[in-house]
């Protein structure tokens, strides 16, 4: 008996020795595990530092979410396109609009935001910008990060003192850009009036140019261009008088800073007028210079069937279809997107946020640039064709720079350029129709 009961007492001590042990266990088991997320994005410090921000704001008010930053200088479709292809994307993934098109019909890659109306609210967004640049194959797949207008940032102070126009208002054409663009250099050689590279001479300059010639979209929604040779053969002959009368810095020079010409330092110097961009950019465009410099309109030709004006997403916002936890990317998203506090830490680094309320609070408190609210607002009161997804075709946009490329380094090219790039299209159109 007394063998028993020491026995038994041994025991005893041993549970009560073990219990906090497996209560603890107990807890932790039944305790909600973490969700973890990645998010990836692009863009310069100012972004960098205000998403990281944000993120470090959320992960302190919803400590069951964990989020790692992946970010980078610049956008780079092929590697994330890789990433879609390999499953090894970001939950949260930013992405360019131009990309769109091909991405959606080379895979189903992205969760449908419909499906999580009870998590992320999207009543906040203009619903048909939404619906143009985010609606793939009839589903919600992605959001716009801000508004992005077509603009011209201008240096002012020389610009006054080439007497040349400042307001955002001034009615011109793409003859006057030319007439008084070519006065800068004569007055002056070491400055130019434009900076740009040919990429930038391509979606400022030919693309708007064709649109407003046209009244169409660069590529139908019927797999058909929206041009005819004779008009891409005029809008090139326009840019070819850009580079050979020195309006536009020659393309040796220019290209040096290909994807980053505001990093040109006749621009950081005050050597050129203007500069073409995206209201996105404008922190990086105007850099040090901010205080010198003002926003300005794009020309529109006579007779112009549309304005070739366009407001697009700075960028987009997707969740993969390979997320773990997409619940808890959307529940993200909605703040985002939609809280007032994410709303003043990212203030203007996507431009415009694209949600009324936050927009609203964030102009309030003084958050964005006044000059980008002035050009979105000239955008959005003379705004054309919404670009569709063909628009982007990312091989037809390549054979567009390459042929303004080959205009910019041989004047006389016009010609065998244009009819070269009417074939390349037009069969990358034979094989892109269904």
């Amino acid at each position: 008996m007394r063998k028993i009961t020491r026995v038994l007492a041994i025991a005893l001590v041993a549970i009560a020795v073990a219990a906090p042990v497996f209560a603890q266990a107990a807890s932790e088991a039944s305790a909600p595990s973490k969700a973890s997320l990645r998010f990836s994005w692009w863009g310069n410090d100012k972004r960098h530092q205000a998403t990281i921000a944000a993120i470090d704001h959320y992960m302190e008010i919803t400590p069951n979410v964990e989020i790692e930053a992946e970010y980078r200088g610049k956008s780079e479709r092929e590697k994330v396109a890789t990433e879609l292809a390999g499953g090894t994307v970001a939950d949260i993934v930013q992405l360019n609009p131009p990309w769109m098109g091909d991405f959606t019909t080379s895979g189903d890659f992205f969760v449908d935001l419909g499906q999580y109306k009870s998590v992320l609210d999207t009543s906040g967004f203009a619903q048909q910008f939404m619906k143009d640049y985010g609606v793939y194959n009839g589903k919600l797949i992605a959001l716009p990060t801000g508004l992005n207008a077509r603009t011209i940032i201008i240096n002012k102070t020389l610009a006054e003192k080439m007497g040349l126009p400042t307001d955002i208002n001034t009615k011109y054409t793409w003859e006057d850009l030319y007439t008084f663009g070519k006065e800068v250099n004569k007055k002056d050689s070491s400055k130019y009036c434009i900076n740009a590279d040919t990429v930038d001479m391509t979606e400022f300059v030919l693309l708007p140019y064709l649109v407003q010639k046209t009244g169409n979209q660069l590529i139908k929604d019927d797999y058909t261009r929206g041009f005819t040779p004779e008009e891409l053969k005029e809008a090139l002959e326009y840019i070819a008088r850009l580079y050979r009368d020195k309006v536009v810095q020659g393309v040796q020079e220019g290209n040096v800073f290909l994807h980053s010409i505001w990093t040109n330092p006749k621009w950081i110097n005050g050597d050129m007028v203007l500069e073409f961009s995206w209201t996105s950019l404008y922190g990086a465009v105007t850099g040090e210079n901010k205080d010198e410099m003002t926003v300005f309109s794009l020309p529109v030709m006579d007779g112009a069937k549309n304005t070739g004006l366009i407001i697009v997403p700075s960028q987009l916002l997707a969740i993969s279809n390979k997320s773990e936890n997409p619940e808890a990317a959307a529940k993200f998203l909605n703040y985002f997107f939609n809280d007032l506090e994410a709303g003043k830490l990212l203030k203007d680094v996507r431009s415009i946020p694209p949600v009324d309320k936050v927009q609203k609070a964030c102009q309030e408190a003084g958050l964005i640039n006044p000059n980008i609210i002035k050009a979105t607002e000239y955008a959005q009161a003379n705004q054309g064709l919404y670009r569709n997804s063909l628009s982007s075709n990312a091989e037809i946009v390549k054979i567009l720079n390459d042929t303004v490329e080959k205009v910019a380094y041989d004047y006389k090219a016009v010609d065998s350029a244009t009819a070269e790039a009417v074939k390349l299209i037009d069969y990358v159109l034979k094989e892109l129709k269904p």
